[in-house]
């Protein structure tokens, strides 16, 4: 199975939470081609968790990290810095294809205890209710936490973050209204990808205010890992190879080759602070259907006021800032 000729569409759901990152914190993740939009020392940055039941390569999760929103006239995009999914072909097509940084992640449901998920929520009406992860499962009230670990490195599973996410909705209340996205994306910046990359994903999705999400990253995480979730032996898990191995060897990757102590570093500064930002709205994609376009080459933006090294030389010197911009510019009911 794999991507096979564009477009690609993805079928699923997909929770898009917008969040206040701090500009001098978001601009460390950013290439330094692209001027920042911010306000009163803030941009918007946050993430996309998304759940898709069918793809070119089958079921799989992703989870964006949206640094900070940057200008390319005519709009603004919100520039993704990582990337985690849960299925290697899709990490190798983000990575060769689409100039994403992607890592191969592990994410799993536990309860507050991290338990099995085994415990049942109930609504006020007496109703039985999961998360918004899985909509049938019933969980422990409290706490529903996605696990989400970076095995890139088989030998050392790290942890990205735990996200408390909000409940279900209850059943037979309406998903909202329906309509119809277009969002012109750009990418690039990568040691496998360093020109920038331009290309359309068109939605069509049910779409509804929900209560933010909430992430412990770094020092918030709890120090015990859950059980089942230990660092697995090696070779357990799947291991980096192709694409990723050549992202890994030149500095822009998690995998064993090329990791070093301040790449590490960069990933945990980039997930608490945009994470861990002050939520603004958290929006619900339900049956989702996207359609992505084949990339093209972007001439690179001029660079803003007083910054003059290409997106390309700022990942060689932060891999932080390699990533993606997604903006939304048309809608329709």
């Amino acid at each position: 199975m794999g991507y096979g000729e564009a477009p690609w569409v993805f079928k699923g759901r997909a929770l898009y939470q917008l969040q206040l990152v701090k500009s001098e914190e978001a601009r460390k993740h950013i290439p330094d081609t692209f001027k920042l939009v911010e306000c009163f020392g803030y941009t918007l940055g946050g993430f996309y968790l998304a759940r898709y039941d069918d793809s070119p390569v089958g079921a799989f999760e992703e989870l964006v990290v949206l640094a900070g929103l940057v200008w390319n006239a005519p709009t603004s995009c919100a520039w993704a810095s990582r990337v985690y999914v849960s299925n290697k072909d899709a990490r190798d097509h983000g990575l060769r294809s689409v100039g994403l940084p992607s890592r191969l992640a592990a994410f799993s449901l536990v309860d507050g205890a991290y338990g099995s998920v085994a415990r049942i929520e109930s609504g006020r009406d007496g109703s039985v209710r999961g998360s918004w992860w899985e909509q049938r499962m019933p969980v422990a009230t409290g706490r529903r936490s996605l696990v989400i670990d970076n095995v890139d490195n088989a030998r050392a599973p790290s942890r990205v973050a735990d996200i408390q996410l909000p409940s279900a909705a209850p059943p037979g209340r309406w998903a909202g209204p329906r309509i119809s996205l277009t969002l012109p994306s750009f990418s690039g910046g990568t040691s496998a990808c360093p020109h920038l990359l331009q290309y359309s994903c068109d939605l069509r999705t049910n779409v509804s205010v929900v209560a933010a999400a909430a992430a412990l990253v770094g020092a918030r995480l709890p120090r015990a890992l859950p059980p089942g979730l230990a660092p697995a032996a090696p070779g357990a898990r799947a291991r980096r190879s192709g694409a990723g191995a050549a992202e890994a060897a030149s500095g822009g990757g998690a995998g064993p080759s090329g990791r070093t102590g301040a790449g590490v570093a960069a990933d945990a500064d980039l997930l608490e602070q945009v994470l861990c930002g002050m939520p603004v709205v958290a929006l619900s994609f339900d049956d989702m259907v996207m359609t992505v376009e084949e990339p093209r080459r972007l001439e690179a933006p001029a660079p803003a006021a007083g910054k003059g090294r290409t997106v390309a030389a700022a990942a060689g010197q932060r891999s932080g800032k390699a990533g993606a911009a997604v903006a939304g510019v048309t809608s329709s009911c």
